[in-house]
């Protein structure tokens, strides 16, 4: 099928689903899983040898599982609806970086670090892991490839792979905690759970981590990396061009305000609210801003590109759902739940520092933190384990975290091989050092959290 009508199949299945949760008709969900299946049999081809022989196994052991359990059709069907929410994400919060680069945001945001550099402000590591965690909780996997063009049009003197490896480690500081990331938002519809419960230790526990990566940007080391230095046909700002950054705060203080508000006051999860706003907030700001036509137009091609960027994310997060719906039938929660009691011996810091070893070391060999979480947190019951869902939830969050830090397959390593021309593998092992020491420390800090009865 044609890429870009499936890029459009993509934004269509998105508000279907949306739609849905207000005016829940059966007609809609079946529709929105039938396009679900249509998008996972089409983005099965396009994805790499690994991610596809992991997919096949979750789409056949997940059918004969229906098989099976002699299963209705229109709940296999469902299967493949099941994480059209949380794909909504990936396919709408791009909208709010196409709407801040179509006003000019993005734009002002790198003139003014330009200007910075240019009055003697030299902090290109700090800085840029500053815009990444700060750019990064709104428009996620977009921030990455933003603050690295910032850089290179904005620095006079860094290394290009130290300095994308300290802006792959920033972006992980928003997984811990920003609702605007899918591993957030999972957990919380997961164990049924508010942000608010689990928002603000996320947060503690991404400002621990944010002090372990400054301490730990010296140690930064690959083979060839030499200090680029700007070259004279860089562009620089004028030295009277002081661009205003209100808008862009303006903008994104009011996207956090009201997505906390209506988390806080509306009966509607998270992921709902997150998506809406994503589809929503940018069209009534462009009105207000007379860049309507030009937004549209943006949004035109970024919706007809949407398939081929976003297929691996098509393909793992449909599948997982497929299967989790399956292994729901089984009693494979019951045998997973006595397994890690066994070998946690009851222990709950045992208990923590398994569940991230087991996710770290199966993201090793492709297997998406999506399929772990969904499946280990899916079958879990807190209770078993003594502790709450909160906890658990804040468990599988620095699990996936974690994990992605460390896996040549993850989608921020495979990003930052691409910013910085090197191999996944080099890169995971030179950012081994530092996921072993974030494991250590966070998972005890994790532990104090329940240690001390705060969760």
């Amino acid at each position: 099928m044609n890429i870009r009508i499936l890029g459009v199949i993509c934004y269509v299945t998105a508000i279907l689903y949306l739609t849905n949760h207000f005016f829940h008709a059966l007609w809609i969900e079946n529709l929105f899983s039938l396009l679900g299946a249509v998008l996972l049999a089409n983005a099965i081809f396009l994805i790499s040898p690994i991610n596809r022989f992991v997919v096949s196994i979750l789409i056949i052991v997940g059918s004969i599982i229906f098989y099976l359990e002699n299963v209705h059709f229109i709940t296999v069907l469902h299967g493949f609806g099941e994480n059209i929410n949380l794909l909504s994400l990936f396919i709408l919060i791009p909208l709010i970086g196409t709407f801040m680069s179509t006003v000019g945001y993005l734009s002002a945001l790198k003139e003014k670090v330009q200007l910075k550099e240019k009055q003697g402000g030299k902090h290109p590591y700090r800085l840029s892991y500053l815009l990444v965690t700060s750019t990064g909780t709104l428009l996620n996997f977009g921030a990455m490839a933003i603050v690295k063009k910032i850089a290179d049009e904005s620095f006079s003197s860094f290394q290009e792979k130290k300095l994308t490896l300290h802006i792959m480690r920033g972006f992980a500081f928003c997984m811990l905690w920003s609702p605007y990331f899918v591993n957030v938002g999972l957990v919380l519809v997961l164990f049924d759970v508010s942000w608010f419960s689990i928002g603000g230790y996320g947060f503690v526990l991404a400002i621990v981590y944010t002090v372990i990566s400054i301490i730990m940007l010296p140690a930064i080391k690959f083979a060839d990396d030499p200090i680029l230095v700007e070259d004279e046909n860089k562009r620089s700002p004028d030295s009277d061009n002081n661009p205003s950054l209100l808008p862009v705060l303006s903008f994104s203080g009011v996207l956090l305000a009201l997505l906390f508000l209506l988390e806080y006051f509306v009966e509607i999860n998270m992921l709902t609210v997150v998506s809406i706003l994503a589809l929503i907030l940018p069209v009534i700001w462009a009105i207000g801003s007379k860049v309507l036509r030009t937004y549209l137009n943006d949004v035109s091609v970024q919706v007809q590109a949407s398939f081929f960027k976003l297929k691996n994310e098509i393909a793992i997060f449909i599948s997982a759902g497929y299967f989790g719906v399956a292994v729901s039938y089984t009693n494979m929660g019951e045998i997973i739940s006595t397994f890690l009691l066994n070998i946690s011996f009851g222990f709950v810091y045992l208990f923590t520092i398994f569940i991230i070893m087991i996710a770290v070391l199966l993201a090793q060999i492709g297997i998406h933190p999506i399929i772990i979480v969904i499946g280990i947190g899916g079958s879990l019951s807190p209770e078993t384990f003594g502790i709450t869902s909160e906890y658990l939830a804040l468990t599988l969050l620095l699990a996936w975290t974690t994990a992605t830090q460390l896996s040549p397959f993850s989608g921020q390593v495979l990003m930052a091989s691409k910013l910085m021309n090197t191999s996944t593998p080099k890169i995971a092992k030179a950012n081994a050092p530092f996921v072993l020491i974030i494991f250590v420390v966070l998972s005890c800090l994790l532990y104090s959290f329940h240690a001390f009865g705060w969760v």
